[in-house]
């Protein structure tokens, strides 16, 4: 009876720990960080291949960009550079607002054309999804295709 009470405890904990994480990853297979493979702009001679320095983050309403092989020429060492959104998801669409320096330089100038390479060319950029699964992610703007993997 004793080794039935404690399978019982242990089958409710589980459940109620996989309940747990469910209620956390609002977004599905979006929640997570991606590394950024490519970015095609609309005209076609225009591809950049990310070196695999360049991720995207989501996390409920929140986006978080950032280049983790950033060099910093005044100290000699790499230096991470990280922009914040927030972030609507419909399923297939994601708008996500103006992005601020969350991290990096802050003797440097927030200057929104460092967001290209990213694949972020204005301001407010909505994408719209063409393929997510639990491993890959493709976003079209009116500006960009832009191709990522889960990392």
């Amino acid at each position: 009876m004793k080794k039935h009470i404690r399978h019982l405890s242990a089958i409710v904990l589980i459940m109620v720990l996989a309940t747990a994480c469910e209620s956390y990853l609002i977004n599905g297979h979006l929640d997570g960080m991606w590394q950024l493979q490519t970015v095609e702009r609309n005209n076609p001679d225009t591809t950049i291949r990310n070196q695999g320095d360049l991720f995207y983050s989501f996390q409920r309403h929140t986006v978080l960009i950032g280049d983790y092989n950033n060099p910093d020429e005044l100290v000699g060492h790499l230096k991470s550079e990280q922009y914040v959104s927030l972030f609507d998801y419909t399923g297939d669409s994601i708008t996500m607002g103006e992005f601020h320096l969350y991290y990096g330089r802050e003797d440097q100038p927030y200057d929104t054309t460092r967001l290209k390479r990213f694949g972020l060319y204005n301001k407010q950029t909505t994408f719209h999804i063409e393929e997510l699964t639990a491993s890959r992610l493709v976003l079209r703007s009116d500006s960009a295709l832009i191709t990522l993997r889960k990392y």
